[in-house]
């Protein structure tokens, strides 16, 4: 039991960035089913679920007890129990994994499982649950043509797939085993059908992609990442440094190249630009000799009611320096951006640096500059697929995720991020400029390439052009995740007829 556990999360691991072996991904579940064959407790199949996820999780996301250790003034034993905590909590519902399948074995509808369990991996990324990290659609580069089929169902559609291939290599493994062969070949046609068609989907849509966007409207970008290690970046005297540092990178890249738009990361301005005029009006002269738009991260604060909000913030300044347009980040980082239940733990402080907890912003909105709306994603907001969704259903034709991936460190936090936030320029057909402090920023085009990259933990500029969407709005861009209400509606109406039929026998 525990070798089945150990290998199956093992292998879903290294299927994981940053090492990458997507190719485990379509075997890494066999084991767990292997496992749950002919289960018939509830309790065995929830534990076996549970095990196996807390292998997977633990060896994936280990990179929370670094953030709130390193960065969260959280002493050790604390960011340990919160680290298990967090991963006991994302394990439960492999648990539940576990627990569908024996509940479907026992009442002979186990074919339902492939869709009961995308389910489970939809209701972990839900708004109230709020952490769509790890789901195994996560191993998939989303350049190749097999993710293709995200702009029609969404990541959900290729996670479906990924667990439907491992449920019927298991299911064919024991066909042959018990000599049914006419089944085996019943099962493994119909998924081999099913694979190919998202395959030649995605072999047909790249090419019909690329050569449509060339008729796009060009936008010339600089990315700037400076580099600066996250636990001086907050400090008083880092203020000036820090803006120094972006102020001649900037300049640097954009000698010779006159680009329209330069981005930096998340905080990149540490200082609330309405109490330090002084040091935004370099910000401001640097806009307007060089001529370009610039979009940064910055904290702001505003006054309501005789009281003062807080908001993790992009910010858009004109050619000529004025502020066109400011978006406030809307879905925060829990002992990211605030900390949770702060009176039982007031030795904990934000990982961002600042003294306040940030407030969420209104509404998701495009920022509207004279080339035409951006959608502005902050942070983690970037793994989230409704977020950037709705930025373009609202009109943004070029996506923008600022982030401050300096709280992973060097660990496979960044790599994850990376992975998850590239997914969105699929989903929507468009192009996503992903700006991070210390890696790793990269351009990313509307069919999941990367063009360009700058490695983590590494100083430097990219100079690319992107051009801003055009056409059409893809199936998922205006239907969402129809295919996860398909799936439910699915197997509750079968289900229901199975139960149905089974006290009508009685």
């Amino acid at each position: 039991m525990w070798a089945m556990i150990v290998l199956s999360g093992g292998l879903l691991t290294l299927s994981f960035p940053p090492i990458g072996l997507y190719g485990l991904v379509w075997i890494s579940l066999v084991p767990f089913f292997i496992l749950l064959h002919r289960e018939t407790s509830y309790r065995k199949g929830f534990l076996a679920g549970f095990f196996m996820g807390l292998m997977n999780v633990l060896s994936t996301m280990y990179w929370i007890s670094v953030s709130v250790y390193c960065y969260g003034g959280i002493p050790l034993w604390g960011a340990a129990a919160l680290t298990l905590l967090f991963v006991l909590y994302l394990s439960l519902y492999w648990g539940l994994t576990g627990f569908i399948f024996v509940f479907m074995e026992r009442r002979k509808c186990l074919y339902l499982f492939p869709f009961a369990a995308v389910l489970v991996e939809y209701i972990r990324g839900l708004p109230l649950t709020r952490f769509p990290w790890g789901g195994v659609e996560m191993a998939i580069p989303p350049h190749l043509a097999i993710a293709q089929i995200v702009d029609v169902t969404g990541i959900y559609g290729l996670g479906f797939l990924i667990i439907l291939v491992n449920f019927v290599i298991y299911r064919v493994w024991f066909d042959i085993r018990e000599r049914r062969i006419a089944s085996a070949v019943k099962q493994g046609g119909l998924a081999i059908i099913v694979f190919s068609f998202v395959w030649a989907y995605g072999f047909f849509r790249i090419p019909e992609i690329l050569r449509g966007i060339p008729s796009w409207t060009k936008m010339k970008v600089c990315l700037v990442q400076p580099d600066i290690d996250q636990l001086v970046k907050w400090r008083k005297s880092w203020k000036v440094k820090g803006l120094k540092r972006y102020i001649i990178m900037s300049e640097t890249a954009a000698k010779g190249y006159y680009p329209d738009l330069i981005v930096w990361p998340e905080a990149a301005v540490t200082f609330y630009i309405n109490e330090e005029p002084d040091l935004f009006q370099r910000v401001q002269q640097l806009v307007r000799d060089c001529h370009f738009m610039l979009i940064f991260g910055a904290p702001s604060n505003e006054r309501v009611s005789d009281k003062t909000s807080f908001h993790n913030s992009a910010y858009l300044l004109s050619k000529k320096g004025g502020i066109v347009d400011r978006y406030d980040k809307v879905r925060l980082v829990p002992f990211g951006e605030y900390v949770p239940m702060r009176r039982w733990i007031p030795f904990a402080k934000n990982i961002v640096g600042t003294e306040e907890d940030f407030t969420p912003g209104r509404a998701l909105k495009p920022l509207k500059s004279g080339k035409g709306p951006i959608g502005v994603t902050i942070c983690f907001e970037g793994i989230f697929p409704e977020i950037s969704r709705t930025l373009v259903r609202r009109g943004a034709l070029l996506l923008i995720n600022l982030t401050n991936d300096a709280w992973f460190g060097r660990t496979s936090g960044p790599y994850q991020h990376l992975r998850l936030s590239a997914y969105r320029s699929v989903e929507e057909r468009i192009y996503l400029i992903r700006s991070t402090g210390t890696g790793v920023s990269a351009i990313i085009d509307p069919t999941g390439r990367i063009l360009a990259r700058i490695p983590l933990q590494t100083e430097g500029f990219i100079r690319a052009t992107v051009r801003l969407r055009r056409g059409p709005l893809t199936f998922y861009a205006r239907y969402g995740d129809i295919f996860v209400s398909f799936c439910a509606i699915f197997t509750l109406i079968v289900l229901a007829g199975v139960i149905f039929v089974k006290r009508g026998e009685k």
